[in-house]
């Protein structure tokens, strides 16, 4: 054997005899002390080229533990890896696994368009292996997914499925527990109290005593979901037993979230229960490690403003409330450009070679001089911009979904902007960059918490102030996402809801002083908002519309451009008997939405209607 290729093998073992090491004790632990060089280490073996079942499973565990040690972001890349890995090697079942970890982590850390398109591969193979265990647990990952992004009605969905299938596989009994657990998450976010009562205590009675670190985890947020259930039908003395059980199970955990879920359910509980002083001492001490942890600070903010809620000092409440949004957004945004930096990375090498085909094209441009080549160039480019977009755009579709269940809403603004742009008379590039950046007006919803994005009822004025800073959410994301020619973006982003009189907002600008592409863009997204249903508002019609348009001509809108949407829209209606399918045509090639199109398509092709769950079933909406 030559000599390299021993010093190769040597290395390889020194490298698997680490990793093997190092992550078999950081599972055991809940703790690495360098999570760098776990990392490091899990992203190399992918490259040993023996024992490729046990590289496979070390990567999966090195997954495995930097979500439950509130890691996830680390977790992602290798994820990606062990699927490609999997792929590679040709085994199905660390290949789905590998999806299933990669949608854990990109949900817990913001990204829904990727768990949702991991899970919606996962499910192909899985279905096509009749692999009912991992299948199930697709589903129960689904309906966490869901519930990060305040789609309850469609997590129900999920978890019913869920039980349908692992109520088929004897040896995932225990997994049931944990998905009564999510239904009882769901309910108590949907103000659903007694029906998530049912649920927690079936999920306490079916749990087995845990043993591992991820177990412990849910076990507390089990005892947590329960505690917080029952305060809310005043069981305070119940409520401190659940209360008591999260710190016990806490206590063997040794992960931050652990403690801090459990510490949240005796903060509560004492506060309900007449121990004021002691729970909000509890809360604000908890509140400290959370921001120096970075961990679950946007729950114990939410407890400490229920407790001062519940005591009587709405002042003080209203200060963590305050604090509260601001984590919220400041969290969303902050996952939002470490999501486009992931991107970015990934297409790095896919770049280069755009880059340098476009190089080849001007040089072949210079030696041509001729109009061929300018075309090519320029279509590289947009291509180029539109895959650096992606990320942004498959944001910007997840953070409308919980007021726009199509996901189309931004590809209809986008086109119908784009076209407004033609009928102006702007140039291709400007009409292309429209059409893209229209797409992202509404990305700093991403920001806006669900009880005011989705309350059926009309905002108060403190409620609107929080919606109106959408805009410079938006605007801030796109500003630093490091993505080349986003100007146009932003612009739209910060002044799409400037009104031509002035008294529009965030910035009073009137007239001409708002950018031309934003006063463009608030024209389509106006219409189309009046025309679909949203929580707090039934679909207009068409002509109701147009006739609302037309008499905020000068006031909310540009004139000139009110006068050529009015005649652009009733072209439009001549030309296309479906105007939301046309205009929404570009959804269809979205990955995010086709992977949510796959799971609801399943949901409806694979009947659950026997299914002895006590949920109801809801439909889910597209």
């Amino acid at each position: 054997m030559p000599p390299s290729e021993i010093s190769r093998r040597e290395h390889d073992a020194k490298l698997l005899n680490e990793a093997r090491a190092l992550i078999t004790q950081a599972l055991k632990d809940g703790a690495c002390a360098d999570s760098r060089l776990l990392e490091a280490m899990a992203l190399q073996l992918d490259t040993i080229r023996e024992n490729q079942a046990e590289q496979l499973s070390l990567m999966l565990d090195a997954v495995r533990f930097f979500y439950v040690s509130g890691q996830a972001f680390r977790g992602i890349p290798i994820a990606r890896k062990a699927r490609s890995f999997g792929l590679e090697t040709g085994n199905s079942a660390s290949t789905i696994d590998a999806l299933l970890l990669l949608g854990v982590c990109a949900a817990d850390s913001g990204g829904l368009p990727t768990a949702m398109e991991a899970y919606a591969d996962a499910l192909t193979l899985a279905k096509g292996s009749k692999d009912l265990a991992r299948e199930g647990k697709i589903w129960l990952n689904l309906g966490t997914a869901m519930i990060h992004c305040g789609l309850y009605h469609e997590a129900l969905n999920c978890f019913e499925m869920a039980l349908v299938k692992i109520g088929e596989v004897p040896a995932l009994a225990g997994l049931v527990a944990g998905i009564h657990t999510n239904i009882a998450a769901c309910h108590l976010n949907l103000d659903q109290i007694r029906q998530g009562l049912m649920a927690i205590d079936t999920a306490i009675r079916l749990s087995q005593e845990p043993k591992d670190a991820h177990s412990i985890l849910n076990r507390v947020f089990a005892e947590n979901f329960y505690t917080r259930l029952l305060l809310e039908v005043n069981n305070f003395e119940d409520a401190k037993v659940h209360a008591k059980a999260a710190r016990y199970y806490a206590s063997q955990s040794k992960t931050p979230r652990a403690d801090i879920s459990a510490s949240v359910a005796e903060g509560l509980a004492e506060v309900y229960s007449g121990q004021a002083d002691v729970g909000i001492s509890r809360l604000t001490g908890t509140l400290e490690r959370a921001r120096t942890l970075k961990v679950a600070t946007r729950e114990v903010l939410m407890a400490l403003v229920k407790a001062f809620e519940f005591i009587g000092q709405h002042d003080r409440a209203l200060i963590y409330l305050r604090q509260m949004l601001d984590q919220q957004r400041i969290t969303q945004e902050q996952n939002a450009l470490k999501h486009v930096k992931l991107h970015l990375e990934q297409l790095h090498a896919a770049v280069e070679d755009e880059a340098n085909a476009i190089r080849r094209l001007q040089t072949r441009e210079e030696v041509l001089e001729g109009r061929i080549a300018k075309q090519e160039l320029t279509k590289q480019s947009q291509e180029l911009f539109k895959a650096r977009v992606e990320v942004m755009e498959r944001l910007a579709v997840a953070a409308e979904l919980r007021d726009d269940s199509t996901g189309e809403h931004s590809y209809r603004v986008g086109r119908m902007s784009s076209l407004l742009a033609l009928e102006y008379g702007c140039d291709e590039d400007t009409i292309f960059m429209i059409d893209i950046a229209a797409r992202l007006h509404d990305i700093g919803k991403i920001g806006i918490p669900d009880g005011i994005l989705l309350k059926p009822a009309p905002l108060n004025a403190a409620e609107r102030d929080v919606m109106k800073s959408h805009t410079t959410i938006g605007a801030e994301v796109l500003a630093k996402s490091n993505i080349a020619h986003m100007q146009m973006a932003e612009e739209i982003a910060r002044h799409h809801h400037e009104w031509w009189d002035g008294t529009g907002y965030p910035g009073s600008q009137s007239g001409s002083g708002i950018p031309l592409a934003a006063r463009i863009t608030a024209l389509a997204d106006v219409f189309d908002a009046l025309t679909h249903v949203r929580p707090y508002k039934t679909a207009w019609t068409i002509d109701s519309a147009l006739t609302e348009i037309l008499s905020l001509r000068g006031r909310q809108f540009d004139p000139e451009l009110t006068d050529m949407f009015l005649g652009l829209v009733a072209r439009l209606r001549r030309e296309h008997a479906n105007l939301d399918q046309f205009l929404g045509e570009a959804a269809k090639n979205s990955p995010f939405l086709q992977a949510r199109d796959k799971i609801r398509l399943t949901l409806e092709k694979d009947p659950y209607e026997n299914s002895q769950s006590s949920i109801s079933r809801l439909d889910m909406q597209r």
